[in-house]
């Protein structure tokens, strides 16, 4: 594997959560801060809009994929007193890959927000 991609900072993400048919059921979108260090990534997230909640990642993957591109590999935690109603909170895990010129990436969450799952389709484009 060559060194890691410089990926580190802010993105605008745009989200949509859908139905198992794949139809949208509703959009969002957040604002999303990966860092870096020596060797792994740490990505925190937090939604805009009607549904406000901010989320941290563990267990972060990098892998490197043909053509440049980049796989990244996340679990997720809703973080406690995050702006999301009384009682809720939700987990999951994210998959996305950055385009070879690291300005844009697409991918797919799921996460269990205690009473269903919810699977999302993922896009993110660099602010900074």
């Amino acid at each position: 594997m060559s060194s890691l991609p410089d990926i580190g900072g802010l993105w605008r993400l745009d989200g949509k959560a859908l139905a198992a048919d794949g139809t949208a059921l509703y959009e969002w979108q957040a604002r999303l801060t990966l860092t870096a260090n020596a060797d792994c990534f740490a990505v925190m997230l937090e939604s805009q809009g009607e549904r406000t909640s901010r989320s941290h990642s563990y267990a972060e993957r990098i892998a490197e994929l043909e053509g440049g591109q980049w796989a990244l590999r996340y679990g997720y935690e809703m973080e406690p007193n995050s702006g999301a109603p009384p009682g809720y909170s939700f987990f999951g895990v994210s998959q996305l890959t950055f385009a070879a010129d690291l300005q844009s990436a697409s991918g797919h969450s799921c996460n269990w927000n205690g009473t269903r799952y919810v699977v999302m389709e993922l896009a993110l484009t660099r602010a900074s």
